[in-house]
């Protein structure tokens, strides 16, 4: 079997979440986040061990993701942010999953699959404030559809929602946007609404004000980008062992393209991982990697299948040394944060970037 294996700490992410849940007001709920496979930490083991420590509901991106949930096990109430596609309706009432809604059609083909089914439909209103995405926007956008809702007596407001486009970055920017949803609340109550609110994602929960009656952490729940928490734990740990151990001498080139010239006699480790497994093409030449403790700096560029690593200065590395590309080693860790600066991006696009050939090991 492959070397290169993905083991996702199931503790750590329940220890986030409780942290979490320590840092809140007790009365406000949690949805957490698991789309895109969990941030590709797994969403089903990863809601199975939320739901029995606790939390209140789950959001996904897709119905697809839902039925996977329900297909699991998973009874708590689900929402799909970014709501459904024409055609989905009656498989969403069928199994009870909230979906966004923002436009009249959407919400009269949920009243239509709530009547042939003989059960309510379950919707959250969503509110574009900002983001300009998906969303009503503007009071009379609004007004219409909130009219077109009383019309619609099977399709049940259960929450009402809007998202921070710039939380971390612009609290301008994110004040305005929450008076701006405020006030489209205002309106939905005047009509006669009483939904669950929330907007507050991961970065939004430094604005406690803004917190409402529940949250949306995504990204926080596997260990990034929520410095208001502390203790918060990175979830995965990306292993492999050498395939080869090798010398060059000084002048000699490695890799693609011969980006990495030798400066000194080089002890070359190739490892079994690259940009096909999703580690980032762009990280030869700028990422460490560890083992036995140490760092040693990836040369070369990133192949799809291996990429090729500086062990010169670990004279103890052997093929039979793990390798840790992101997690802890020793004293030394590398975690998405680092890997994501290296190149120029977010710590999002690094956890869950791994493709289904790296194997996937669940513990704790």
């Amino acid at each position: 079997m492959r070397s290169t294996c993905l083991t996702v700490s199931l503790r750590a992410i329940e220890n986030n979440y409780r942290r979490i849940r320590a840092a809140l007001n007790a009365r406000v709920k949690i949805i957490a986040v698991v789309k895109a496979d969990a941030y590709g930490h797994g969403a089903v083991p990863v809601a199975r061990r939320l739901a029995r420590a606790g939390a209140d509901m789950f959001a996904v991106a897709i119905l697809e993701e839902a039925l996977a949930l329900r297909a699991a096990g998973v009874t708590q109430p689900i929402l799909v942010l970014g709501g459904l596609r024409a055609g989905e309706e009656e498989e969403a009432v069928r199994t009870g999953v909230s979906a966004a809604v923002y436009d009249a059609g959407a919400l009269e083909r949920l009243e239509r699959a709530a009547r042939s089914a003989g059960t309510p439909a379950r919707a959250h209103l969503k509110v574009d404030t900002g983001m300009a995405r998906i969303g009503t926007r503007g009071a009379a956008e609004l007004e219409e559809l909130l009219a077109r809702w009383r019309e619609c007596p099977l399709v049940h407001m259960e929450g009402a929602f809007t998202h921070f486009a710039a939380a971390d970055s612009e609290e301008d920017f994110t004040r305005a946007q929450d008076e701006a949803f405020a006030s489209a609340l205002a309106r939905v109550r005047a009509a006669g609404f009483r939904p669950l609110v929330h907007e507050a994602a991961t970065t939004g929960l430094r604005y406690e004000n803004m917190r409402r009656d529940a949250v949306r952490p995504g990204i926080g729940l596997y260990g990034y980008c929520m410095p208001e928490v502390p203790g918060l734990e990175m979830a995965q740990r990306l292993t492999a062992r050498p395939l080869r151990l090798h010398w060059i001498e000084a002048g000699e080139t490695v890799g693609y393209g011969r980006t990495f010239c030798a400066a000194r006699r080089t002890r070359v480790m190739t490892v079994p991982i690259g940009y096909g497994d999703g580690y980032p093409r762009l990280l030869g030449n700028r990422a460490d990697l560890l083992v036995c403790g140490r760092r040693a700096p990836v040369i070369g560029r990133v192949c799809m299948d291996m990429l090729m690593a500086d062990v010169t200065d670990v004279p103890e590395a052997g093929l039979d040394s793990e390798v840790v590309l992101l997690g802890s080693q020793g004293g030394e860790t590398i975690d998405a944060a680092e890997l994501a600066a290296k190149c120029e991006t977010i710590p999002y696009e690094i956890v869950l970037g791994f493709s289904s050939r790296v194997r996937r090991v669940w513990e704790g």
